[in-house]
């Protein structure tokens, strides 16, 4: 998330590789995009580009706009990309955290990232943006300088929103055994008669669907994970 030509989609490209657009204008993106990608612990996860953010937005335009943010109030955590290299950059930043304050999305987790530290000519200008975010990371996403960093700190965030769980799920409930495959990764099947016992990785939004089946949870760590989702 972040204000209308932070850089988002930019960032979306050098960690993904994909094909986003990318212009130097008010909307340049109109609609959400999502792309998948395996972290280096070869954990999947989702990254959304949403709309960029913009202050006096006319009226009839805030309910199509708030449409397409949704998928900031449905993710695990937020990526917050500033500009940097603007002047007005707190008070993009306080525009956006308005915008996800409406949604309800502005105490989930948020990963600030300093974007277009390529431009900076001051050094004590981006000084003083640390003391206002002591934990963000700076990057270039035209550059690729600080990517690194960025991958690893989004790694930390993902570990936080997963977990290793057994699970005995009722023979006949295929149902559940398809979501787990759906929105997690099965480690371990087995049939026991009236019950199929289950070792899964799930997203902790997931548990309360499969907290009544809960056998034994594992603090196993694991190669793949379910993916998580940001925005």
């Amino acid at each position: 998330v972040g204000y209308t030509n932070a850089g988002k989609s930019s960032l979306l490209r050098r960690l993904t590789g994909a094909d986003v657009l990318i212009e130097n204008k008010l909307f340049a993106t109109l609609d959400t995009t999502t792309r998948k990608i395996a972290l280096p612990n070869k954990q999947p996860l989702l990254l959304t580009d949403t709309v960029g953010f913009v202050r006096k937005l006319p009226h009839q335009l805030v309910e199509a706009f708030n449409a397409t943010l949704e998928e900031a109030a449905l993710s695990d955590f937020l990526i917050h990309v500033l500009d940097v290299s603007q002047l007005e950059v707190m008070e993009f930043y306080n525009t956006t955290m308005k915008v996800l304050t409406d949604l309800g999305a502005d105490t989930k987790q948020m990963l600030v990232v300093f974007n277009k530290v390529d431009k900076i000519s001051d050094p004590s200008a981006l000084f003083a943006l640390r003391r206002h975010f002591p934990d963000a990371v700076s990057v270039s996403a035209l550059t690729g300088e600080g990517m690194d960093e960025l991958v690893e700190r989004i790694s930390e965030f993902v570990a936080r929103g997963t977990m290793t769980v057994e699970l005995r799920l009722p023979a006949a409930r295929a149902d559940l055994l398809a979501r787990l495959h759906r929105d997690g990764t099965v480690r371990e099947v087995n049939y026991e008669g009236e019950f199929t016992d289950v070792v899964a990785m799930i997203p902790t939004r997931s548990l309360e669907v499969f907290a009544e089946f809960l056998a034994v949870p594992s603090s196993e760590p694991v190669d793949a994970a379910a993916p998580a989702s940001i925005a």
